[in-house]
């Protein structure tokens, strides 16, 4: 690559306004006459003006005033106050813009002149524009760039291809000796001028010889540099000069700009990206300042009307930024309205875009003063075949393949045709090209499909293109769910997620339309998949709900298609408004009508959807039958869906305190799901590795084996995440965080905690994941201070959240916690009642799993009510019940508390006898809160051991009453 000679550099004159910049006798004029300024300025106005129209950051510019020395950053504001007020003399504008937090930008626009007789006739470059976010691709286009090379700056329209390439050549007019010429081709549209364009460009006259022989005559052997922009519309004509020229002069580099490439031998395409935008969400202003696109529009917007960016802001112009594509023409466009428009009203008018992004600078080009001239420039150059393919492909929402652009191509479209005009179009940066897992996918910027759909309306083709868009998204999602049991749901998403706002649209135009009500039925259906998959249970709901209304009317009342649709909306309904009746309802008529039908797969589907209803609702008990019959049926007819009934029967059993057929069940299952091919992981529902997984692990830890659990529980979340199911996760995230506050691992407890409280899901399955959240924040409070009326309160708020959506499932369990926690805060009868209130529902719905625990901290309640006779007998109730089920963890803390109180009231008895075969039991968790208390206790065996192990477990130190 030619470097940059600083010989040249350092007689270089640079003209701005009344003022003329003399680098080599480092020398400020005005009107001709030096003015006084100190040496570091010349400096840092040097590099500035060198760097014109792009961000210097404040080190390179301390670097260069003050080289190898280390100065304070108020050296460098007191030099730039101190140019402002010579260069800006009461001016309004600063020729000087401060970029926060980042640099200064000299934004006047700057002539540059070599010394005399070096220049070798040609016109100057156009000075070099202000540049925002493509100092990278600035940089790379030079360096590609160089003797005998033709470089291609690629783009759509208004994406700032000429500005790119103006800035390149200004790098590196010194490597070509100020031999640099610029040739607009957009002052001609007959492509046989080009020849003469060029000619008069470099000041050759064109008689009595060719205009090229002449132009080949005049660079001569030297090396020389072209910047040949807007190739598009003359493109023939344009490659044939260029390679003609380079033909006969070998040290001539070309830089060209173009919306397609001119497709010569030796050209280099440089593709323009528009500029990175802020991610969704609420970024701060100085986040969303570090992405171009922003960036842009702020620095525009503060230019032109004294713009101020501030936090509030930020999301709206982001979003603003989003809507317009990165596209810097449009963002420009947009920033000159802030003037009299603030950036909210801004983004609610972009509905009218072209109107709106009007009135660009006057000394813009005419195709550049609006973004519609803009488009209107590129639309008018395509061939008839191209033009019509550009706006079938606007009904596009989102990416689409090859087998799209046929479907909603006219009808008696040659198909070899339609794909070589997609070819060219992508070419043309009119559609943008990627490749997902081997297959090419194509879309439309925003701004370009506003304006094809502007043109499709136009034309009154629309009724017919959106009717063969709408029958390709139902037919490419009655395919995927075809596909749905022959892949890995992680795998299926990856293929098919991209339809989902293709398929709102379709429904959206289906709905509009009564004669296509069956459309829009078959639709939904097909959709319910997708929605389900993505965990988007609300919007499910809604379009099912919508679509069930219609059966009557499209005559498909006790149908097929009302079979489907009523398990969606049994499903979509339970998981978005909790377990209401409307949820049963709809899986019964579902399950009448699947057994009528003979349809095993919506028949088990609803078996299921039942017994998840009554397991959440607290009926572990009924489940255990309704799952039986599941399994006989699936025995019979579908083998393959028998994981989804154990997973549920062994988390019922689990419930019911059947600890050691629950896990062998899950065992089973999580060997099947790592096994050859495994099974199909999100059958129902619910991605069921990770679900397994943490049931085991909730096992394990009753089961004493609180290590394994916590390594069990962390590999699920792993899994989870990976799965993108959001439904499962939050199922995985919750019970790992139980089995965290279990163990007492409250630094990975508040991590899974914090995982629940972020927008991992859609915000309509939130009511299924925030009571949880929230109860695990009131126990992390009562740990961290004890049991606060903060934390107390976040408990009993998550309670009534679980109960008022009907999900009574281990609110025994919760509310026993609840009771801990009072106790310790001393409100004992609030403590007594709510833990009574916990034993009669724990038995109600037959929650043996956590009677144990509840029956001990029944007994310190008691204990604490002075009822020590009562606490001794609640405890070694607690003690036999948990040894009966098999829960260990439970029993060794109910042994801790009964040894203690044996202590208390007879000095000096001797607890190992029913201490030490309990703890024998152990085999990990050594560590643990309670095995270090139990071992303390047998060790000592005395009053004093015992009381120092209850000072580990008092409230502040140990349970806090909350575990």
């Amino acid at each position: 690559m030619p470097g940059t000679s600083s010989d040249a550099a350092s007689e270089t004159k640079y003209a701005f306004g009344r003022f003329e910049l003399d680098t080599r006798r480092r020398l400020l004029l005005r009107d001709g006459e030096p003015i006084r300024v100190g040496s570091r300025a010349i400096d840092l106005l040097t590099v500035m003006i060198e760097r014109a129209g792009e961000t210097v950051s404040k080190q390179d510019l301390m670097d260069r005033a003050w080289p190898d020395v280390f100065v304070h950053e108020d050296n460098l504001k007191v030099n730039i106050a101190g140019l402002r007020r010579v260069l800006d003399r009461g001016g309004r504008t600063s020729v000087i813009a401060t970029v926060p937090g980042r640099g200064y930008r000299f934004i006047a626009a700057v002539e540059r002149a070599a010394p005399a007789g070096e220049r070798g006739g040609f016109d100057v470059l156009p000075a070099p524009p202000p540049l925002v976010g493509r100092a990278a691709d600035v940089a790379t286009v030079a360096e590609r760039l160089g003797p005998g090379r033709l470089v291609t700056v690629l783009g759509a329209g208004g994406i700032g291809k000429t500005v790119v390439a103006v800035a390149a050549a200004h790098r590196l007019v010194d490597a070509f000796a100020d031999a640099a010429a610029f040739i607009d081709l957009t002052k001609i549209s007959d492509g046989a001028l080009v020849p003469a364009i060029f000619a008069s460009t470099l000041g050759v006259a064109t008689t009595g010889e060719e205009p090229l022989a002449g132009v080949a005559r005049v660079l001569g052997t030297r090396p020389r540099l072209l910047i040949v922009d807007n190739c598009e519309h003359v493109l023939s004509a344009a490659a044939v000069a260029i390679e003609q020229l380079m033909r006969g002069l070998p040290n001539l580099a070309v830089l060209a700009t173009s919306r397609e490439p001119l497709r010569l031998r030796e050209e280099r395409v440089y593709r323009l990206d528009t500029l990175a935008n802020a991610p969704g969400g609420t970024p701060t202003a100085s986040l969303a300042l570090s992405y171009p696109a922003v960036e842009l529009f702020v620095t525009r917007a503060a230019e032109r009307a004294g713009y101020v960016f501030t936090d509030a802001d930020a999301p709206v112009v982001a979003e603003l930024c989003r809507r317009l594509d990165g596209m810097p023409l449009a963002i420009e466009l947009a920033a000159t309205q802030t003037a009299a428009r603030g950036a909210v009203e801004l983004l609610t008018m972009l509905e009218d875009r072209f109107r709106l992004l009007s009135y660009g600078p006057r000394q813009a080009p005419p195709r550049q003063q609006t973004l519609l001239a803009t488009l209107d420039w590129s639309y008018n150059l395509l061939p008839d075949d191209e033009a019509d393919l550009l706006r079938a492909l606007a009904v596009f929402m989102g990416p689409f393949d090859v087998e799209g652009a046929l479907a909603v191509a006219q009808a008696d479209a040659d198909p070899v045709a339609v794909v070589d005009a997609l070819a060219r179009l992508s070419a043309k940066c009119l559609l943008v090209a990627e490749v997902r897992n081997g297959v090419p996918f194509y879309h439309l910027l925003e701004t370009t499909r506003a304006y094809c759909l502007e043109r499709v309306e136009r034309s009154g083709e629309g009724e017919a293109l959106f009717r063969r868009h709408a029958e390709h998204v139902c037919a490419l999602l009655e395919r995927a769910s075809l596909d749905w049991m022959e892949r890995p749901a992680r795998e299926w998403g990856a293929v098919h997620d991209r339809v989902l706002d293709d398929l709102r649209a379709a429904l959206a135009w289906c709905r509009r339309r009564p004669a296509d009500r069956l459309l829009g039925i078959r639709l939904t259906i097909a959709g319910s998949l997708l929605w389900t998959h993505l965990s988007q249970l609300a919007e499910c709901r809604v379009h099912v709900a919508r679509a069930v209304a219609d059966l009557d009317a499209a005559g498909l009342a006790g149908s097929t298609a009302e079979m489907q649709l009523q398990a969606a909306l049994a499903s979509a309904t339970m998981y978005t408004r909790g377990l209401v009746p409307e949820a049963m309802d709809a899986s019964r008529r579902a399950l009448e009508l699947a057994g009528q039908l003979g349809n095993t797969e919506f028949y088990l589907r609803s078996l299921k959807t039942l017994a998840t209803y009554e397991n959440l609702s607290g009926r572990p008990a009924s489940v255990v039958s309704r799952l039986e019959h599941f399994a006989q049926v699936a025995e019979a007819e579908d083998p393959s869906a028998l994981p989804d009934g154990e997973r549920l029967l062994a988390i019922a059993e689990y419930y019911l305190g059947r600890f050691e057929s629950s896990r062998r069940r899950l065992e089973h299952l999580m060997q099947q799901a790592r096994g050859p091919g495994g099974v199909r992981s999100t059958r129902f529902e619910i991605e069921r590795t990770g679900v397994v997984g943490c049931a085991l692990a909730t096992v394990q830890w009753l089961t004493g084996l609180p290590d394994t659990a916590m390594r069990t529980a962390a590999r699920m979340v792993e899994l989870s995440l990976l799965s993108g199911h959001e439904l499962s996760l939050s199922n995985t995230l919750a019970l790992a965080c139980q089995v965290a506050l279990w163990a007492g691992r409250y630094a990975e407890a508040e991590r899974y905690r914090d995982m629940l409280d972020e927008p991992l899901c859609p915000h309509d399955i939130d009511f299924w994941r925030r009571p949880f959240a929230l109860y695990a924040r009131g126990v992390l409070a009562c740990v961290r201070s004890g049991p606060s009326l903060e934390g107390i309160g976040m408990i009993r708020r998550a309670i009534a959240d679980l109960e008022g959506a009907n999900l009574l499932l281990r609110t025994p369990h919760y509310l026993g916690t609840l009771a801990e926690a009072l106790a310790a805060r001393g409100t004992l009868d609030e403590a007594a009642d709510t833990i009574a209130l916990a034993l009669d529902r724990a038995r109600i719905q037959n929650e043996r799993w956590c009677v144990p625990e509840l029956l001990r901290i029944q007994g310190t309640i008691e204990l604490a009510h002075d009822r020590a006779d009562d606490a001794e007998a609640t405890l070694l109730s607690a003690l036999g019940l948990a040894d009966e089920i098999g829960a260990l963890s439970w029993q060794l803390r109910a042994a801790n508390d009964l040894a203690m109180l044996w202590v208390d009231r007879r000095r000096g008895v001797d607890v190992r006898p029913m201490l030490s075969p309990i703890v024998g039991l152990c085999t990990e968790g050594f560590d643990g809160r309670d095995f270090v208390v139990a071992t303390g206790l047998i060790g000592g065996g005395t009053g004093r051991a015992s009381r120092h192990a209850q000072r580990q477990l008092s409230p502040r130190n140990a349970r806090t009453g909350c575990c």
